[in-house]
């Protein structure tokens, strides 16, 4: 018999794993590609610093034909709203 702590840890998890999905679906990029993007942008920003803009996620973006207008959605939705900010919060699976 399934006790409600159970029940509801089970209802948590099954929330926490639908927003993970939810939150790859809108980034639009699978995990190779979003960790060569976050690759690309944590080499670019050692070299230039941060200048509030998502440049270098927009060249990584342009140098592999990805999508610069769903991609800059997702990352906003995703908490990059410049780049040390993609690096900082955008990868679902380190999101608690």
């Amino acid at each position: 018999m399934t006790s409600e702590r159970d029940r509801r840890r089970t209802l948590r998890d099954s929330y926490k794993a639908e927003r993970k999905r939810d939150e790859w679906n809108v980034l639009g990029i699978d995990r190779e590609l979003l960790d060569d993007l976050l690759d690309h942008v944590e080499e670019r920003l050692a070299v230039t610093g941060c200048d509030h803009t998502l440049r270098h996620s927009r060249t990584w973006a342009d140098s592999h034909s990805v999508a610069w207008s769903a991609l800059e959605a997702g990352l906003q939705a995703g908490g990059g709203s410049c780049d040390c900010e993609v690096l900082a919060n955008v990868d679902p699976d380190e999101k608690a």
